[in-house]
């Protein structure tokens, strides 16, 4: 992180914008009490700079009596725009004071310029994640952050920063989550960490309890209990297959060519049979050993998609699903399902057990696969047949027609 706020701002050039008779402040800056000593720098810096900018922040301007979300309204609402400032203290106290009263928040910012500074890496909360931040180790981030606290609030002033008033829509991608053991071996399950529920979850995972069964249910995959995790064990093997097989093929040809009389006929044949399955079957191990890491990663692969698609059985409800394509990675995406869980209740009939079934089945087959093509935005096929219910998209129920007219 750098500390140091540089200026190359002559502010004898520009002009502060006169504030109207709705603003009290140019700028409200909002942050946690543990960056208080950067935030207190950038504000003397600002306010040296230019000294007719009108700057509100909660250690001066919070009114003593109120609540802090009252102070908060209040501030943003009287300010022509609002400062963020981004890291793991404001995201787990400030922000969630933010979260817990969004309905009451969301009016007066969606009227606002929000301006974010990532000054500590941290992971955005939902409500911030369309928004482009500002980093503070860009070494133009006083000139960028001075050019938008001096724009007017018109369009094409505001290049930086931009607001989206449907914050959740289907097909969002809310989070991509690293395994625990994410350089492990390729043969190895990935490990999720259940507890807490991710910032970026928090909107739409009402129980936080439904979060954790759906992890704990994906990590239940076992690593397989094989010698040939060991590297000891495989090279032994790859070993003894090296030097078994060209001597039993050796032998083999030789035994086949060569006269031999043998006072005992079955003895013989009982000699040269197991040395002939040992010329075989050497070359076959040796591949299946060589080969065992490549084909245990696909078997483990496969065993954490079928447990994923169980905990989008727990998920769905909150308009979630998570999708897998490696041992290392799930990825979340915001879905609404209910238009085509009434195309099945259409199709098997309302309160029928054959349609939830049916449902069910089709949740632990397919939503695996139907999250990752969300995600990553890609669809195998092009047809969008039948009319689906995701806009620029396809809906769960189109994924499933096109994936069994294919099979």
């Amino acid at each position: 992180m750098n500390t140091e706020i540089g200026t190359s701002v002559d502010s004898s050039i520009v002009t502060v914008p006169e504030l109207d008779k709705d603003h009290k402040y140019h700028v409200f800056i909002s942050y946690s009490s543990g960056d208080s000593i950067w935030v207190l720098g950038l504000i003397h810096k600002l306010e040296k700079t230019f000294p007719s900018m009108k700057i509100c922040f909660h250690e001066r301007d919070f009114v003593p009596g109120k609540t802090i979300i009252d102070n908060m309204v209040e501030c943003i609402q009287s300010s022509q725009k609002t400062v963020m400032v981004l890291s793991p203290d404001f995201v787990h106290s400030r922000w969630c004071l933010f979260e817990a009263n969004l309905s009451l928040l969301q009016d007066c910012i969606v009227h606002k310029d929000i301006v974010p500074i990532m000054l500590k890496p941290c992971t955005l909360p939902l409500h911030l994640s369309h928004l482009t931040y500002l980093e503070t180790d860009d070494e133009q981030f006083f000139d960028k952050l001075s050019q938008v606290l001096l724009s007017n609030n018109d369009p094409m002033a505001r290049s930086l920063i931009h607001y989206q008033s449907s914050l959740l829509y289907s097909g969002k991608t809310l989070l991509t989550l690293t395994a625990v053991n994410e350089e492990s071996e390729s043969w190895q399950p990935g490990v999720f960490s259940s507890s807490p529920v991710p910032d970026s979850l928090r909107a739409v995972v009402d129980n936080p309890q439904t979060y954790k069964q759906a992890i704990e249910i994906i990590n239940e995959v076992k690593p397989p209990k094989s010698c040939l995790r060991y590297t000891a064990c495989v090279v032994l093997i790859c070993a003894l297959c090296l030097v078994l097989a060209p001597f039993c093929i050796t032998f083999t040809v030789a035994a086949c060519f060569t006269q031999v009389e043998y006072k005992n006929a079955g003895l013989g044949s009982l000699i040269f049979l197991p040395i002939a399955i040992t010329a075989i079957l050497a070359p076959i191990i040796f591949i299946k050993t060589v080969c065992w890491n490549k084909q245990e990663a696909k078997r483990i692969r496969q065993k954490m998609k079928m447990k994923t698609c169980q905990a989008n059985l727990l998920l769905y409800d909150s308009s979630l699903l998570v999708g897998c394509t490696s041992k290392s990675q799930l990825f979340f995406v915001y879905i609404k399902l209910f238009d085509c869980m009434r195309t099945f209740q259409t199709a098997f009939g309302y309160d029928n057990v054959l349609t939830k079934n049916m449902w069910e089945k089709a949740i632990s087959i397919y939503s695996s696969d139907y999250a990752v093509c969300l995600a990553k935005k890609h669809f195998p096929f092009t047809t969008t047949e039948p009319p689906g219910h995701l806009k620029d998209g396809i809906c769960f129920c189109q994924y499933i027609n096109t994936q069994l007219a294919e099979s």
